[in-house]
C-alpha cells in the first residue's frame, strides 16, 4: 500500500500484514521506518489518543531473506515440505508460519521485483542460519545471491516505483498511475486533498517509460526532459528522469521519468539535454516487461 501526507502526496510505501485480531506488522521503504513510526505516533497522540494502540519498532528484531525467481517455489518447498506453496494454496500477499532445521520462519508471499518471490523472516539471531539453509536448498538449482542494482533493474522493468526516487513530495498516487490503490470506500489521510483542483490538473507530471533512440545511451538520473531538440536557447523543462538502467532482458537501456501530461504523450519523442549534445527518447508506458504480471505467480 501507499501512505500519503495530509496534502495527498505519497510519503512512503510498504506492506501491512494482519497477524492476529489486534496485531499488525507494517513494512516501509528501506530508510523510511523511523519517519513512518514518527508519523503514526503523531496521529495517534494528536488525533486519536482515545485508541488503545501501541506502536513498536521491530526493525532490529528480524532478519529476512528474499527467495526470488522462477525456481523460488522449489527452494521454499525444499525448506518447508509441510507447507503447500502452489499459487492456489499460498497466493500472493498471504502469510504462513513454518520451521526449517529448527529455525522458526514467517513466510511472506510478496515481491519487490515483480518476479515470483517469497520473503522469509526469522528472529534476527537466526539470520545467518536461515541464509545458509536457503543457499544449501537452492544449490542444486544454481541459486546465487543478487544485489540491489539487479533488484532495482527488475522492479523498474515492471514499472514498480521506489519512494524517494519516483516520488519527491509532490507526487500523488494518481500521478504514478496507481489510482487503483486508493480506497473509494474507506477514509484515509490525504483523501480530501485528492479532490482539490491542483491535484486533479490535467497537466500534472505522470510516471512514464523512456526508451532512448540510441539503445546504448544511458540517461543520467535527474536529467531534464524537454520538447524542443534545439536547446541553444532557453527551453521549458517538462519532466525529469527518475530511474535509469541497462536491461539484459530488454537488450538495451531504459528509464522511468515524471513527465508533464505524460499519459497523453505515449509514442511521442522528448529530448534530454546532456553535456554538449541532446539525446532523443521515446515516451512509453512505464511497464516494459511482463505487462500481464504472469511471472509474479508463475
Amino acid at each position: 500500500g501507499l501512505m500519503c501526507k495530509a496534502d495527498g502526496m505519497v510519503f512512503d510505501d510498504g506492506v501491512v500484514m494482519h497477524l492476529g485480531p489486534d496485531h499488525w506488522l507494517a513494512t516501509t521503504t528501506t530508510g523510511g521506518a523511523a519517519a513512518v513510526l514518527d508519523w503514526m505516533e503523531e496521529w495517534l497522540q494528536t488525533e486519536w489518543p482515545e485508541l488503545t494502540v501501541r506502536l513498536t519498532s521491530v526493525t532490529d528484531h528480524w532478519s529476512a531473506v528474499a527467495v526470488v525467481g522462477p525456481q523460488s517455489r522449489d527452494v521454499v518447498h525444499t525448506l518447508f515440505p509441510a507447507i503447500a506453496v502452489d499459487t492456489q494454496s499460498f497466493p500472493f500477499m498471504a502469510i504462513r508460519e513454518g520451521e526449517t532445521g529448527g529455525i522458526p520462519v514467517r513466510l511472506h508471499r510478496i515481491t519487490f521485483s515483480g518476479e515470483l518471490a517469497y520473503e522469509l523472516w526469522t528472529p534476527s539471531w537466526y539470520g545467518l542460519a536461515l541464509w545458509e539453509a536457503v543457499m544449501a536448498a537452492g544449490q542444486p538449482l544454481g541459486i546465487t545471491p543478487y544485489g540491489t542494482e539487479a533488484m532495482h533493474v527488475l522492479r523498474a522493468e515492471k514499472g514498480y516505483i521506489i519512494c524517494g526516487q519516483e516520488t519527491d513530495g509532490t507526487v500523488t498516487p494518481q500521478d504514478l498511475g496507481m489510482g487503483w490503490i486508493v480506497s473509494k470506500k474507506k477514509p484515509f489521510i490525504g483523501q480530501r486533498s485528492h479532490r482539490r483542483g491542483d491535484t486533479r490538473r490535467a497537466d500534472r507530471k505522470h510516471l512514464v517509460g523512456l526508451l532512448p533512440v540510441d539503445g546504448e545511451q544511458l540517461l543520467p538520473e535527474g536529467a531534464q526532459l524537454v520538447l524542443d531538440e534545439n536547446t541553444s536557447a532557453a527551453v521549458t523543462m517538462i519532466g525529469h528522469v527518475t530511474s535509469s538502467y541497462r536491461s539484459a532482458t530488454l537488450g538495451r537501456t531504459f528509464a522511468l521519468g515524471m513527465l508533464q501530461r505524460g499519459r497523453e504523450r505515449f509514442g511521442t519523442t522528448v529530448y534530454v539535454p546532456l553535456n554538449g549534445h541532446v539525446v532523443a527518447a521515446t515516451v512509453t508506458e512505464p511497464i516494459f516487461y511482463d505487462r500481464e504480471n504472469v511471472r509474479r505467480d508463475s
